[in-house]
């Protein structure tokens, strides 16, 4: 018989596993140890995406600390295409080689690398033995000028990241946000490169870490966090629950049957026991990630409205969801104006499903929490826009 979960249970085991509920990581490794990867993203409005997961579940901490573990020799993180790009554990990146391998006969083809751009590899991989990890603008060569395709990358920029996704080059670290490129040779240790772990042996273990991480999920939502196709892996997944690693589960108002890692602590799991956390969460924080989860698990309809036209935005440009008392109760539009040192909330809005009594809770809540925000960016003082039905109540408690 399947486990059976209530949904407020689910939800709980979830933020616990994800580790923004009530007991909270000390460091950035342990944070990455329990998700597996972090996904980065160049908006910076706010606040980068690597660093938010981390402010969500450490608090007020040294971005620097991230940064320091990133880069040089034999460094502790690196990056790959694991949940898009991502930084993943050094250890990891072996058991992405099956991706590298898809990626190969995907793309030599596609890019032109087995023909026109085949010496374009050779003068990329001359220049990195010569120099060592380098960014894109530092090469030599008439091939490093934009065109009007793929973002507009030049041929060398798509050979390092054909590279980059074949395993080819690796990432040496970044310089002001841009990539610098190195030879596995120069910055994996001997036994990472050694590493050829066998491909289903590699995605078992994927699948168990993303298993591990989300608390309890669907076949799509465990396939998604390292962007594997369900339908591709659900023999793998069958194998697991033979295997008794995963635990077949039944979610109460879940539609399809979910999972469980065997090792997942079930204890505990009442919603009103204390230590639930007030916290902003990034558009690319795991909980965020899979939009049909979070309305399944939260009726929670979230989207980015970046690429929305002003005119037609309903809630704001970049949009953070509001943790409270393990629900998503709201969404908060923040900017960090560096040059003025303020902290912009220039939207506020609470779910219509709150009462007043529960939005003035969260707003009480979210401001003593922006407090923190604030500290946290090096800013001066928090400006509440009176955009948004949570707005008055918010500035209030700011003020």
């Amino acid at each position: 018989m399947p486990l059976e979960l209530s949904a407020s249970e689910a939800r709980v085991l979830a933020l616990r596993q994800l580790g923004v509920d009530s007991q909270r990581d000390e460091s950035v490794l342990d944070v990455i140890a329990r998700l597996g990867l972090l996904q980065i993203d160049s908006v910076n409005v706010f606040e980068r995406a690597h660093y938010m997961p981390l402010f969500s579940r450490l608090g007020q901490y040294d971005k620097s600390e991230l940064d320091d573990l990133m880069g040089g020799f034999h460094p502790t993180l690196i990056e790959y295409w694991a949940h898009e790009a991502s930084i993943i554990p050094l250890e990891n990146w072996p058991l992405y080689r099956w991706r590298m391998d898809a990626y190969r006969d995907k793309y030599v083809t596609k890019w032109g690398m087995e023909s026109g751009n085949k010496k374009l590899v050779s003068q990329i991989r001359r220049e990195l033995e010569a120099n060592g990890p380098m960014s894109s603008g530092q090469f030599e060569s008439d091939a490093n000028k934009r065109s009007g395709s793929w973002w507009g990358w030049s041929d060398l920029k798509r050979a390092l990241e054909y590279m980059f996704l074949v395993g080819d080059v690796v990432s040496g670290g970044r310089d002001a946000f841009r990539r610098l490129y190195a030879l596995p040779e120069q910055i994996l240790p001997e036994h990472v490169l050694a590493n050829r772990p066998n491909a289903d042996e590699a995605k078992k273990s994927l699948l168990r870490q993303a298993a591990t991480a989300h608390g309890v999920g669907t076949l799509t939502d465990l396939s998604d966090w390292h962007r594997m196709s369900p339908t591709t892996h659900r023999k793998l997944f069958a194998e697991l629950v033979e295997s008794g690693d995963l635990i077949e589960t039944r979610v109460e108002g879940w539609q399809q049957l979910a999972f469980v890692h065997k090792d997942t602590n079930l204890d505990a799991l009442d919603a009103k026991s204390p230590g639930a956390r007030t916290t902003i969460l990034s558009p690319f924080d795991p909980v965020c990630w899979k939009r049909d989860r979070i309305e399944r698990m939260f009726g929670f309809e979230y989207r980015i409205e970046i690429y929305t036209p002003e005119p037609k935005r309903q809630f704001g440009y970049y949009t953070l969801p509001i943790l409270h008392n393990r629900e998503l109760v709201g969404r908060i539009d923040l900017k960090s104006d560096r040059r003025d040192k303020k902290l912009l909330v220039q939207a506020s809005w609470h779910e219509e499903k709150l009462n007043s009594r529960e939005s003035a809770a969260a707003a009480k809540a979210l401001a003593k929490h922006l407090k923190t925000v604030q500290s946290w960016q090096g800013l001066d003082e928090t400006f509440v826009s009176p955009k948004g039905n949570l707005a008055l109540e918010l500035a209030s408690h700011v003020a």
